[in-house]
C-alpha cells in the first residue's frame, strides 16, 4: 500500500499534517499552535509509519525530511531529531520505504 503524507506549518490560524492511503483512507491532525512546516512534515511521516503495515511505501514531498530520515543528510535541528529517529526506527522495523515525490503528485495535500 502507498501512504501519502503532508504537513503545513502555521498559517496564522493552525498548523497541521495529514495522511491518505491509495485506498482513500485519511487522517488529519490540527494544532492551534505556531509549529514549523518541517515539524509538521516530519509528524506526517511518523504518523504514516505508525499506521503502515510491513512493506508499505510512504510518499512525501518534503525532500529535507525524506533525505534526513533515510540517512542521506544529517539532521542538525534539535527539535526535529527525535522525530527523525522515531521515523527511521519505524521504517527500518517495519521494512517500509520512504520516497520523495513532487508536490503536485502528493495526494495528502487534499486532506490538509
Amino acid at each position: 500500500m502507498k501512504i501519502y503524507c503532508d504537513g503545513s506549518g502555521f498559517n496564522g490560524k493552525v498548523s497541521k499534517f495529514g495522511i491518505i492511503t491509495d485506498e482513500g483512507k485519511s487522517s488529519t491532525m490540527v494544532f492551534n499552535q505556531e509549529l514549523t512546516n518541517n515539524l509538521m512534515e516530519y509528524s506526517g511521516i511518523v504518523m504514516a509509519a505508525i499506521v503502515a503495515s510491513e512493506g508499505d511505501e510512504i510518499l512525501s514531498d518534503s525532500q529535507l525530511a525524506v533525505k534526513q530520515i533515510n540517512g542521506d543528510w544529517k539532521c542538525k535541528e534539535k527539535s526535529l531529531y527525535p522525530l527523525c529517529r522515531a521515523a527511521s526506527a519505524l521504517i527500518i522495523g517495519k521494512n517500509l520505504s520512504l520516497k520523495w515525490i513532487p508536490r503536485e503528485q502528493n495526494k495528502a495535500d487534499k486532506v490538509i
